[in-house]
């Protein structure tokens, strides 16, 4: 077994994976990838840590749409993805922001004498 950077390591140890979204559309292996393996993945597509295996090469062409998923891993970040991209065009806009009162107060001006 090839030995695990320590980088990576690091990511790989690290849990819990926050996922972003509902998890109601993952099968439970790709679920159970996602809980092991999430922030690790998200690491690798985010460039924090570099590939070092031709399949960790092969999964940032997945995360870039460049190839078609092969493992259950790549599957379940292209679903993560996916989803994430779903729900966040299904959020209303924020409120405006209120405008600006640079500390004044307001008064009326038909009872002021002035």
């Amino acid at each position: 077994m090839p030995k695990v950077p320590a980088d990576h390591l690091a990511f790989l140890q690290r849990r819990p994976f926050v996922f972003g979204c509902s998890v109601a559309v993952f099968p439970p292996d790709e679920l159970q990838v996602l809980e092991e393996m999430g922030n690790w993945l998200q690491a690798l597509a985010a460039g924090q840590i570099h590939p070092v295996t031709a399949e960790q090469k092969h999964f940032l062409l997945v995360d870039r749409d460049e190839a078609e998923a092969r493992t259950v891993a790549e599957r379940a970040w292209a679903r993560l993805k996916g989803r994430r991209e779903l729900e966040a065009a299904d959020k209303p806009p924020a409120p405006p922001e209120p405008p600006p009162d640079y500390g004044m107060i307001e008064f009326d001006k038909d009872r002021c004498w002035w």
